[in-house]
Formats: structure tokens, C-alpha cells, sequence
């Protein structure tokens, strides 16, 4: 009987770079994933042996999540459902599912697009890991809320700044920075963005691996894609005031 193969492969294991506590990064080689289309996806977890749902209720998160405020156990509008794909990936971590090898992760990687951050946020993971499973992919797309404490400074190459308002886009223009923007339906696109052409409101014209605009952080003269809440949280969602 031939060996069944892995749905995906643990590319990273150890210190979290927000907090230093254990962490695990899984990429899943085979996702079905309607939005993103034919992408390689990445789940960052709390590496404690709890579900997702526990972790975010007793803000151990904070590892994966670092400061982001949409985190589900502070109240906000995080639009990641923890008990489908997160859950399920910790629970195969759990089961020993997922072998540890980058190097075959970044093989399947290679000519297709990597979503960094499926679950979780890039910076909390060393940037040598995510260039080397990037090594011959396609392009990425990624998004990271730590760009305002420098925490994510090693991964802002592929990973655009997540802005809440506009206050948050004008500062991270500052620094250099693409936004990835987050809005309400009541608030209209800003100067130099666009709809995002995988969401409701653009017609979901595309998907994330044919779009390709997210692809890269540190161009921000390049127009930026904004997305109007989404998620069974999204009533929560409020527009952080400028810092």
C-alpha cells in the first residue's frame, strides 16, 4: 500500500520573534482555498498543544499575533475563523501529520504563490525561513501589523504594512511601506488605492494567486489594495484612531 502524502510540512519550530515563547509554522502544499485559488498556505500556532480558540481566549496569541487588535480575545474583528483551518492544522500538528522539513515545503513552493500569514503574523517568524520557502516560488502576499514597532522590519520585503484608517496608511507610506487597509462599507477608498480585486465589492474577479498585487511591501508609491470588513466578527470592527 503506497504512503499517504503529507498535506503539508512544519517549516519552522522554536521562539516566536514577538515574545519569545514556542512557536510552530506549518505550510499546507494542497489547499482548496476559494478566495486565494492555488496557493500554498501558511499557519502560524501557539506550538503549547491547545486549539487555536483556547489560545486566542487566553491571549496566548500574543506569540503569533503580537499586538494586532483584532485579535479575537481582545474584542475584535479578526476575520479567521480559529475553528476551521487553524484548528484543523493544530490538531494535525498534535497527531504528528506534518513532517519537519522546509526544504521539500519550499520544493512544492516552487513556480506558485506562498500566502504568508494564513494564520498569524509573518514577523514572528525568522525572515531566512520565509526566503528560503520563497526561494522559487511564483511571488507571495503577506501582512503584518508590527510595522509600527519595528518588530516586522525583517520581513516588510514580502509583506505589506495591515492599516486600520487612514492615519495608519499615511504613516506607513512614511516609512516606505504598502498598506493592505481594512475599512467599513461606510468609509470610501483613499488616494492611491483600489479595491481589492478578490473581495464582494470588487465582483471577486479575481483570486489571490492570479491578482498578485500583494505581492511585496517596500514600494509605496505603488497603489495598495483596501478591503471592506469581512468575517463573522465584523460588526465589531471599528476604525482605530490615528496613534
Amino acid at each position: 500500500m503506497a504512503t499517504k502524502k503529507p498535506s503539508g510540512y512544519i517549516i519552522y519550530r522554536g521562539a516566536s520573534l514577538l515574545d519569545g515563547k514556542p512557536i510552530v509554522a506549518v505550510a499546507v502544499t494542497n489547499s482548496t482555498n476559494k478566495k486565494t485559488g492555488d496557493m500554498v498556505q501558511t499557519y502560524i500556532l501557539v506550538d503549547n498543544g491547545l486549539s487555536p480558540v483556547i489560545n486566542s481566549q487566553s491571549l496566548a496569541d500574543a506569540s503569533i499575533c503580537g499586538d494586532c487588535s483584532h485579535r479575537r480575545g481582545l474584542g475584535g474583528a479578526c476575520y479567521v475563523n480559529l475553528g476551521q483551518g487553524p484548528r484543523a492544522v493544530a490538531d494535525g500538528i498534535n497527531r504528528g501529520i506534518y513532517p519537519e522539513n522546509l526544504a521539500i515545503a519550499a520544493t512544492l513552493s516552487a513556480g506558485r504563490m506562498v500566502r504568508l500569514g494564513t494564520y498569524g503574523d509573518p514577523a514572528a517568524i525568522p525572515a531566512l525561513i520565509w526566503q528560503t520557502l520563497l526561494l522559487n516560488s511564483k511571488g507571495s502576499t503577506g501582512y503584518s501589523h508590527q510595522w509600527k514597532t519595528g518588530k516586522a522590519d525583517h520581513v516588510m520585503d514580502f509583506c505589506m504594512a495591515s492599516a486600520d484608517n487612514e492615519a495608519d496608511r499615511i504613516l506607513a507610506l512614511s516609512k516606505g511601506f504598502r498598506t493592505f487597509r481594512v475599512r467599513s462599507s461606510e468609509e470610501a477608498l483613499l488616494s492611491g488605492e483600489f479595491a481589492c480585486p478578490a473581495s464582494e465589492e470588487a465582483g471577486k474577479r479575481l483570486t489571490c494567486d492570479k491578482c498578485g498585487a500583494c505581492n511585496g511591501g517596500k514600494n509605496s508609491k505603488k497603489a495598495s489594495p483596501s478591503i471592506i470588513v469581512h468575517g463573522t466578527l465584523k460588526g465589531r470592527f471599528i476604525p482605530l484612531q490615528s496613534i
